[in-house]
């Protein structure tokens, strides 16, 4: 609104009217005033508007700055990020690489592996076949000396054996072979087998008896004479004065049987052999126990029993059977005739059937 458009004041009531050239200048200083006064208030207004301004142009700069700086911080880490997201592809790319080469050292080193372990199966299991095949060898052998020596010890130590090797090996399969061999071993030693040597020893002392034997028409020796014919061992001098006239009779009867024998004999043809006829009997007697040796080393027990019972009824036809030599003789007859009536001879059939059943893969 304009100073000049305002209404000018009415005169008051009772006042004087002021002359009228002054009004005009009066309402032209008016006019200036309200001017200046508006003149003012837009020189401030622009004043405030311009500290806004600058006020808003310095926030501006401020903000235009910190975008920069954070624009500038972004595009660096940007470009950080980037790198570091080469380097990362590139070690991704390194580690795939290494991956693959890896996977492939492991392909190799599981074919290898398990070639190693098809090798140690195959080298095991031909250890086993070997110790299977050698223990069967071995008892085998044991067996066959046992046969031909007529002694169960060389089973019995090989049965140790093998038990000894079977628990070092430590080999599952072969749980069922140590349980044959324990069988067997208890089996043998159990068994009342005839000992061989001790039976061939008996034979050796029957032949070497043949030779010294008394036959029917041969003069005995003294110590074949009744036991009661003993000498007292006393002269006969002594005898007489100490008035022993029983122990003097006795070695007069002694003295007396040396000189004149008497013997029952069954058939009186046997008196009459001559010397290379004698000789031939003691032959035959000789015959008999050779014959019942191969027999019994032959195992053929049964033809070497016949002999010792042909050896008997030659000796009661034509041996003294009341002297020592003859009784010796019957008596290792008999011990020997026991003995071959025992038990046969006892084998590894557990064993060797297990190891065979283990060798054929059942």
């Amino acid at each position: 609104m304009n100073a000049q458009d305002s209404p000018s004041p009415a005169p008051e009531a009772g006042a004087s009217p002021e002359p009228q050239g002054a009004a005009p200048v009066a309402q032209a200083a008016g006019g200036d005033a309200g001017l200046k006064r508006v003149l003012g208030g837009l020189a401030l207004a622009s004043l405030v508007a311009l500290v806004a301004i600058v006020s808003l142009w310095q926030k501006l700069s401020n903000i235009q700055e910190a975008l920069a700086q954070q624009s500038a911080q972004a595009n660096q880490q940007s470009a950080e990020a980037l790198a570091m997201a080469k380097q990362a592809s590139s070690l991704a790319q390194d580690a795939s690489v290494k991956l693959a080469l890896a996977q492939t050292r492991l392909n190799e080193l599981s074919s290898q592996r398990s070639q190693v372990d098809e090798l140690l199966q195959s080298l095991t299991k031909a250890k086993d076949d070997n110790l299977v095949m050698e223990l069967d060898a071995m008892l085998r052998a044991a067996q066959q000396q046992a046969l031909l020596s007529g002694s169960v010890q060389p089973m019995l130590v090989a049965l140790s054996a093998a038990q000894q090797r079977i628990k070092r090996a430590n080999v599952p399969r072969l749980v069922p072979v140590a349980l044959s061999l324990e069988r067997d071993a208890q089996r043998i030693q159990q068994a009342k087998v005839m000992d061989l040597p001790v039976v061939l020893s008996q034979l050796d002392q029957l032949l070497a008896a043949t030779n010294q034997v008394s036959l029917l028409g041969d003069a005995l020796p003294p110590d074949g004479l009744a036991k009661s014919t003993k000498p007292s061992g006393l002269p006969w001098a002594d005898a007489v004065e100490k008035g022993l006239w029983s122990d003097l009779f006795k070695d007069m009867w002694r003295e007396l049987l040396t000189l004149v024998q008497i013997s029952k004999v069954d058939a009186g043809e046997v008196l009459l052999l001559s010397p290379d006829q004698r000789e031939l009997v003691r032959q035959q007697l000789r015959m008999h126990v050779l014959s019942a040796r191969l027999s019994i080393v032959a195992r053929q027990h049964e033809a070497a029993l016949r002999d010792l019972n042909q050896m008997r009824q030659l000796m009661q036809k034509h041996v003294h059977l009341k002297t020592t030599q003859a009784s010796t003789m019957v008596t290792l007859i008999d011990t020997v005739q026991q003995a071959l009536q025992g038990q046969a001879m006892p084998t590894l059939s557990d064993s060797l059937a297990a190891l065979a059943n283990l060798q054929a893969g059942r």
